[in-house]
């Protein structure tokens, strides 16, 4: 059993480097420069690597590494939102984080890989958010300090790239700030997924005196 605990960390772990082979492989082109060589972190959005054809008109290499990164990712940390909402003891707050976390994933892997790519992943974005405060009202509940912050944090960065994408505010930045809300979000659900299922965490009701 302790060793499945690590599985889906393991599974996150296994989709790194081939989101890196997706990247390594894309031909070239973003929204500032259709001629650009490669790929760019700082230019490039996430759902690049996964269009028919890259920015610059060539035939996207980098599709066949994406979708299945993009696959482990999505189902590993749908499994942790589900394991981290069965630790939570306020039942609304239990269903909050288990059907938006999962749905957030649901969304995510389906916005990447259909033509309905913009409102998808406006649903996915909002899914999150509301996932997302689940699980501070949790952290909060067990006085998990840090938690609480690195969840402040990729909320201020989904909000800030709301506004970047959607708002004009500093566009050029809403690249950088994809990546950065995407290996945020990743990192803080695993945070808070072992921290839930830690054996006696706080996350769970101390019992009451003479209860059974």
């Amino acid at each position: 059993m302790r060793n499945r605990r690590h599985l889906p960390l393991f599974v996150i772990g296994l989709s790194l480097p081939v989101f890196a082979l997706a990247a390594a492989s894309y031909p070239g082109g973003n929204d500032w420069d259709t001629t650009a060589d490669g790929f760019r972190f700082t230019q490039n959005y996430v759902s690049a690597l996964f269009q028919p054809r890259a920015i610059n008109g060539s035939v996207n290499s980098a599709r066949k590494f994406a979708i299945p990164a993009m696959l482990m990712l999505c189902v590993s940390m749908a499994y942790m939102f589900w394991a981290v909402s069965r630790q939570c003891h306020e039942p609304a707050t239990r269903k909050t984080i288990e059907i938006f976390g999962i749905g957030t994933m649901v969304y995510t892997f389906l916005g990447v890989n259909t033509p309905m790519h913009d409102l998808l992943v406006v649903i996915a974005a909002a899914f999150y958010g509301i996932a997302a405060i689940g699980m501070l009202r949790m952290l909060h509940a067990a006085q998990r300090l840090k938690g609480v912050l690195a969840g402040v944090l990729c909320l201020a960065l989904l909000i800030g790239l709301a506004a970047m994408r959607h708002g004009n505010v500093r566009s050029d930045l809403a690249p950088i700030t994809e990546w950065l809300l995407f290996a945020s979000g990743i990192w803080w659900l695993t945070f808070v997924y072992y921290s839930a299922t830690t054996p006696n965490n706080s996350s769970k009701p101390t019992p009451r005196r003479g209860a059974a």
